[in-house]
């Protein structure tokens, strides 16, 4: 199944070859979760991260289907 990815911020680093300034579209397994993707695309378990799909927050354990828009960036705070 295609994803469409989003990575923001300094996530851009994790871009892969052929991906413009921070987007890209990749194939996925039926079946894998926000949580699997973000691993198999090489960001470390330890890297604090948020993600949406469809513009709706999502936990990892969300499995994603085929088309879905999966935005990623890292958590802020204010004040």
């Amino acid at each position: 199944m295609e994803i469409k990815i989003r990575l923001f911020s300094n996530l851009g680093y994790y871009l892969p070859e052929g991906g413009n300034r921070f987007s890209f579209t990749r194939s996925f397994a039926d079946g894998v979760t926000v949580g699997e993707m973000l691993k198999q695309l090489g960001l470390p378990e330890t890297l604090r991260v948020v993600a949406a799909v469809n513009n709706k927050a999502a936990d990892n354990s969300l499995v994603l289907k085929d088309q879905d828009d999966v935005d990623v960036f890292r958590p802020s705070g204010g004040g």
